[in-house]
């Protein structure tokens, strides 16, 4: 509509001379369409914009941005020239370089654009509808209280009684609905931790797996991750099956090991708890040593490029062995960690071999064995290096039309390990006399997530690893740790912020050692499994997570919101039933009392409602279309005080959410 791009532009010139500016740009893009179809689908089977819409947001586009018209570079439209639309030259016409940048536009999306989504006209997620919010139920953890995910007495919505904008508060705007539908959580299925469980005996096995999987009882995991041959939390160095050199077949490809280990087991009762398959990630360390550069499991050696189709045909006998048994694979990482060269298992690939290897050898096994539903996934490494990798391997559609998406780890925080490069950013500490104070800087890159996320706004973003290491450190020495806890809330709340979908822990458990690891890199897990004292020791992190996992469920929408205090970390998401889960970290040592503001419908005003932040503590706000309490919850309202509290006091609490572990 010319007329509305006159008013919304402000031009200054005859209506008449827009239209002709217009008609020319779309004679032009037509032509350019009709020389390079556009697709009507992406390689991923995304419904890509029509094309007469491209044709159309091109032609404005072109007009409003073009070069103010001078001399010889004013150019006739195209068939303007004795077509009764006019002959005038003046400032109503494109430019030659508008137009050529517009055709060009044009062919690039009708040549390119295969393997990504346009921005307009492509599909979008299934939106939400929320319920009419009128509670708020609450739940907390607290350091140095007995609070382990409490539930608290629920709080009536009513109208926003604060100050304004510049009181202490956290909105969410239920109808600002954004990103894609999540995933959900999950840890991953390492020898290791079927070890550590098998440990602590059958009672305390059964009750981790519980803790973890049941959606009601516990926290609710519906994703995991299990490692495609031998890692560093393994017993040692293995294959899967007896692989022999030259074998290019894999005749012997088993995954026995998977079964005797404990690893299967771990995944079918998860399954089970669940309700649902789990959608799981599976990640190479190495291939067999006869297929690297090296001949060694460790190290920096490469895949050989003789042995690339054998290790793509690898991918898809894992993944048809585990569908055999009952235990199907979602989708697969190239490599874990493809820059790192470890004293464990380990292979290199540069963006390049990485790219090549997707591109000529496992996309296609998989579509030749009928695998071309399962993911694939890149990167699997440290967000500091992601951009890079995503921008270099998707350039190729070639490429990127088999890929699902990036994955990656939080590792390079100098606040939590050693090895990173530090860097510290003085202060003066304004309220305390200028006292000189730093920000410790390193390569933790949280803002790389969303860099990508930008990039390639069709393809999808998933963490796959996370956890702390000990670094020489006893286990003894952290346990306990509640800083831990917090460094786990503050990567999903960065992470979901930026666009994540969905969050992977490392072992779901280890032994009292930080173990078993078969090179002696120990490190900590949210259960402990301690094989001495036969029992399991639920660690910060496994509370910090359920106030995730519990709470927002897969298919869940992230909503906008903001804290107007940087000591609340804050993020919202709308879940498929319409309840709003409203995640809040206070990792200061002083309290906050905010006002929760929920936005109202379209002109609707917003509801609020006061809420406590304690120090170190993290509370999950669930909103929903409830008008009050428990038949349970209105009893204790009617006891006396004294009889209130010691009932309060006595709730029926799992074993995981015992303070003292």
């Amino acid at each position: 509509d010319h007329r509305a791009l006159h008013r919304r532009v402000g031009l200054h010139l005859p209506l008449r001379r827009v239209g002709i500016a217009l008609r020319s740009m779309w004679r032009a893009s037509r032509a350019a369409v009709s020389a390079a179809p556009l697709p009507r689908r992406s390689a991923q089977g995304h419904r890509l914009a029509r094309p007469h819409l491209v044709q159309r947001a091109l032609a404005c586009a072109a007009y409003t941005a073009r070069p103010k018209a001078s001399g010889a570079d004013t150019a006739r439209p195209v068939g303007a020239g004795g077509t009764g639309d006019g002959g005038d030259s003046s400032g109503s016409h494109f430019t030659a370089r508008a137009l050529a940048a517009g055709v060009a536009a044009v062919a690039a999306v009708s040549a390119g654009a295969a393997s990504q989504c346009s921005a307009v006209g492509a599909d979008a997620p299934a939106r939400l509808e929320p319920q009419r919010f009128r509670r708020v139920s609450i739940v907390r953890t607290q350091k140095g209280t007995d609070e382990r995910l409490r539930d608290l007495r629920p709080q009536q919505l009513g109208p926003d009684q604060s100050g304004g904008a510049q009181d202490a508060s956290v909105f969410v705007c239920p109808s600002a609905q954004v990103g894609k539908p999540l995933l959900g959580f999950g840890g991953s299925f390492t020898e290791s931790a079927a070890d550590s469980l098998r440990r602590v005996g059958k009672a305390q096995w059964d009750e981790v797996m519980r803790a973890y999987f049941d959606p009601v009882r516990g926290l609710g995991y519906s994703i995991g991750r299990v490692h495609m041959g031998s890692c560093d939390f393994s017993l040692g160095n293995w294959t899967c099956g007896d692989l022999q050199e030259g074998d290019h077949e894999l005749n012997k490809f088993s995954i026995d090991r998977y079964e005797s280990s404990g690893i299967l087991p771990m995944i079918k009762q998860a399954t089970t708890l669940a309700g649902a398959p789990l959608q799981l990630l599976a990640s190479p360390w190495s291939p067999p040593e006869w297929m690297k550069t090296t001949r060694k499991f460790h190290g920096d050696g490469h895949l050989l490029p003789s042995c690339r189709a054998v290790w793509a045909l690898h991918y898809v006998k894992f993944i048809q062995e585990m569908a055999r048994v009952g235990v199907p694979i979602w989708g697969v990482s190239v490599q874990n960690e493809p820059e790192a060269a470890q004293i464990w298992e380990s292979c290199i690939y540069s963006a390049e071999e990485e790219r090549d290897f997707i591109k000529g050898f496992l996309g296609p096994a998989f579509h030749k064995h009928g695998l071309q539903d399962k993911k694939i996934l890149f990167w699997d490494h440290n967000r500091d290096g992601m951009l890079e990798r995503a921008a270099i391997t998707y350039a190729d559609p070639e490429a990127a039309k088999y890929i699902w998406g990036m994955c990656w780890h939080w590792y390079g925080d100098a606040r939590f390990e050693t090895w990173p490069a530090r860097h510290e950013v003085p202060f003066l500490d304004r309220q305390k006399n200028q006292a000189p104070i730093f920000e410790l800087r390193a390569q933790a890159g949280f803002d790389n997530v969303r860099s990508v996320a930008d990039l390639r706004p069709d393809k999808h973003l998933l963490f796959s690893e996370g956890c702390q290491e000990l670094g020489g450190r006893s286990l003894d020495e952290i346990l306990g740790d509640w800083k831990l806890g917090e460094r786990y809330a503050m990567n999903i709340l960065n992470d979901l912020n930026a666009g994540c979908e969905g969050f992977i822990d490392w072992n779901l458990c280890l032994d009292e050692t930080g173990g078993p690891n078969h090179v002696g890199n120990t490190c900590s897990a949210p259960v402990i499994c301690d094989g001495k004292a036969g029992r399991a020791r639920y660690q910060p992190s496994f509370w910090y997570i359920g106030h995730f996992s519990r709470y927002i469920r897969p298919g869940a929408r992230r909503v906008a919101c903001s804290a107007s205090r940087d000591a609340l970390e804050v993020t919202a998401f709308l879940n498929p039933d319409g309840r709003l889960a409203v995640v809040v970290m206070n990792q200061s040592q002083q309290p906050e009392r905010f006002w929760l503001k929920i936005g109202g419908h379209r002109t609707a005003p917003s509801s609020a409602t006061l809420v406590d932040s304690p120090p170190r503590s993290i509370l999950t706000l669930v909103a929903d279309d409830s008008s009050g309490g428990s038949w349970l919850q209105s009893l204790q309202a009617l006891l006396p005080t004294w009889l209130r509290s010691v009932f309060s006091a006595m709730p029926a609490l799992e074993p995981w959410q015992r303070a003292s572990q």
